[in-house]
């Protein structure tokens, strides 16, 4: 009874050791999940060449959506590259944009 008792007290040690260990061995390597899963677009500025973003594009069922530098991920407009764009490089610039009318 007693040789029992240290089996499974060994036993439970050994799950719970394991169970602190394998999170325990991977903390130094923090980086998204989607890190190269997914294929990556890369647009430029239509205001400044100079400026370009690149980011990772994922497929779903109901459509195609694009994950901005802060880690969001949106939904496509027009299209992949049309949202990141706007969304990023040439978000304050459109709205900075003179307005000409008719």
């Amino acid at each position: 009874m007693k040789m029992r008792r240290i089996r499974c007290t060994a036993l439970v040690t050994a799950m719970i050791v394991a169970s602190i260990g394998i999170p325990a061995a991977h903390a130094g390597k923090r980086t998204l999940p989607d890190d190269g899963a997914y294929p990556h677009i890369t647009v430029t500025s239509q205001y400044d060449p100079t400026q370009s973003v690149s980011a990772p594009v994922r497929r779903l069922p109901k459509g195609d959506q694009v994950r901005l530098p802060g880690g969001a991920w949106v939904w496509c407009g027009i299209n992949c590259y049309h949202t990141l764009r706007n969304a990023t490089v040439d978000f304050w610039r459109r709205y900075d944009a003179p307005v000409t009318l008719p």
